[in-house]
């Protein structure tokens, strides 16, 4: 077959979504469906523009209605159409040749096309209830931070004492508490100047709350530092 007997791109769209419409219709696993299959293949094998804004116009109707349709859509807060382009969007990256070798019939095509829209969905909820997961963990960290600051304003003046900072000092498991106790108790830093001063030896500022939080945790437990600071 020569290159002008071959159907264009406007023919395939056409055939597809006489296919397309039969298919739904009947639901026949056999079904003729080689036209949608060619358009699949030139837009993935050949990255022919005209192929995938074909396939976008056939088929977005039939993503919304899996958008509007899915359970987490309601907590995203977005309009459907985010999510249509989303999910072309991951298609489009993940549709190499092998995998688009494996494709047999439009009943596979329009399965991944849904587990892309799927997938879109719950990773933007994912992603932004772990957004506000990270908003409200800051909002503990100052909750936490005010209430080292006020247990540190009781400690500081014992503390300063070099008996009591030597003996606290050997309750020190890592060189990560020994900084933190000198700096933040002594020399009374923050934990985002302690992190900027030493990030050989903190991931992130959050590392150096976790650290200043097991100080006092042991020190809180440490019942003959109690009796020595008292």
């Amino acid at each position: 077959m020569n290159a002008s007997s071959l159907p264009s791109i406007s023919e395939l769209a056409a055939q597809c979504e006489r296919e397309t419409t039969r298919f739904f219709r009947t639901r026949q696993k056999n079904s003729n469906d080689d036209s949608c299959l060619q358009l699949f293949r030139l837009a993935a094998l050949e990255n022919d523009e005209e192929a995938w804004e074909a396939i976008y116009r056939q088929y977005a109707p039939l993503v919304k209605g899996w958008v509007l349709r899915h359970p987490a859509f309601s907590q995203t807060g977005e309009d459907a159409d985010y999510f249509i382009n989303m999910a072309f969007s991951r298609m489009w990256q993940a549709m190499t040749p092998e995998k688009c070798q494996r494709f047999d019939n439009i009943k596979s095509v329009l399965r991944y096309l849904q587990a892309c829209t799927h997938s879109a969905i719950i990773d933007f909820v994912r992603n932004n209830q772990l957004e506000a997961l990270d908003i409200e963990t800051q909002k503990i960290h100052r909750k936490i931070e005010a209430s080292i600051i006020d247990a540190n304003e009781r400690l500081h003046d014992r503390i300063y004492s070099k008996e009591a900072l030597e003996i606290i000092e050997q309750r020190m498991k890592t060189p990560q508490e020994s900084v933190v106790l000198y700096e933040a108790y002594v020399l009374g830093l923050k934990a985002g100047n302690i992190f900027q001063r030493h990030p050989e030896l903190f991931q992130n500022v959050k590392e150096v709350y976790r650290v200043k939080e097991n100080i006092l945790a042991r020190l809180r437990r440490d019942k003959g530092l109690r009796e020595l600071l008292a």
